[in-house]
């Protein structure tokens, strides 16, 4: 088998999801975080991905224009023209309701003055009550109409002043950049990023990446099926170096030593020749044999010990996909 065992990769709710896409065939060699397959369900979400990035860049475009604020210069001009416009119009209707007021005080000094006559006339005995109260009406009607005079005048005069500071105030704001704009228009940036973020990371959950650099030896789920938690997609295995995992019995432990030179052979005629390795590793476990009680000669109840025999690179080669060959071990131990 190779040298790291067999990566049976597989994904995160695997029970779940459906195979898309796959980038590999069987005796394909792959590259750590290469890419061998997605699931279905890719496409909404890199749509989302767009959307998302989209909008970052839509949100980085506010805060340019929130450092920007300033108006063109024609906006600027039409701003204070109206402002003029206005002045203007403040100071025409000043001089209108004035020369109202002007007039309606005439008219009341002329009527206070007939009152008082008529008033001295009427205590004589000269004038009646009649003529009096018709001359108290006129004095009584000349006061309204001035007071009505300096209300115009007042109203008008807030009304206009009122709409040139608004005005002006919009003048100032076009030059202005309010520093509260580019704060909140950069943290709508910060937000987008970490939903663009989140987006991706959402999205490469659905690519399958390997994890280290191999060959692909096994495809157990194809393009639409359901991925198998067992199984998983792909066995993956680094078929550069191989090894053989040998039975020893426990009671064989005691001679073998790292370094051991080995020899293998084919069981099943798998190969013709003799490969040749060395002891590179003795399992720390004694446990039920696997192999060896394939033998009916065999106790199904013996006990061994797994050794790791690493090939040379000339045997490596040659059975590089024989991966799971059961194969004879001799071990020099002298």
């Amino acid at each position: 088998e190779p040298t790291s065992s067999v990566i049976k990769l597989s994904v995160a709710n695997a029970q779940d999801s459906r195979v898309n896409q796959l980038l590999v065939r069987e005796g394909d060699r792959v590259e750590a975080n290469q890419v061998i397959a997605t699931l279905q369900g890719i496409e909404k979400l890199q749509a989302e991905v767009a959307e998302a990035e989209q909008n970052v860049a839509l949100q980085q475009a506010k805060v340019v224009q929130a450092q920007t604020a300033a108006a063109t210069p024609s906006e600027r001009t039409a701003q204070q023209a109206t402002i003029r416009q206005l002045e203007a119009e403040l100071r025409a209707t000043e001089q209108q309701n004035q020369a109202a007021i002007d007039g309606a005080t005439a008219t009341l000094r002329e009527a206070q003055t007939n009152y008082e006559r008529y008033r001295q006339l009427y205590n004589r005995g000269a004038v009646s009550a009649t003529e009096l109260d018709s001359r108290q009406k006129t004095l009584d009607t000349a006061r309204a109409s001035l007071r009505d005079a300096e209300a115009q005048l007042v109203g008008t005069r807030q009304t206009l002043s009122a709409q040139i500071q608004s005005t002006t105030a919009s003048v100032n704001q076009l030059s202005e950049i309010r520093p509260v704009d580019v704060t909140v228009a950069q943290a709508e940036v910060a937000y987008a990023q970490s939903q663009a973020e989140r987006a991706r990371a959402d999205l490469e959950d659905f690519y399958v990446r390997v994890p280290v650099a191999g060959q692909i030896l096994r495809i157990n789920t194809r393009v639409g099926e359901r991925v198998n938690p067992d199984q998983g997609i792909v066995d993956l295995g680094q078929t550069e170096q191989m090894v053989v995992i040998a039975e020893v019995y426990e009671t064989d432990v005691p001679k073998l030593a790292v370094g051991q030179s080995a020899e293998i052979t084919s069981e099943n005629g798998g190969f013709t020749n003799t490969l040749r390795g060395e002891v590179e590793s003795i399992g720390l476990q004694i446990r039920k044999t696997d192999v060896l009680n394939s033998d009916p000669a065999t106790d199904s109840n013996a006990r061994v010990v797994e050794v790791k025999i690493r090939l040379n690179p000339s045997a490596s080669q040659q059975v590089a996909e024989l991966t799971y060959m059961q194969v004879r071990v001799k071990i020099r131990v002298d």
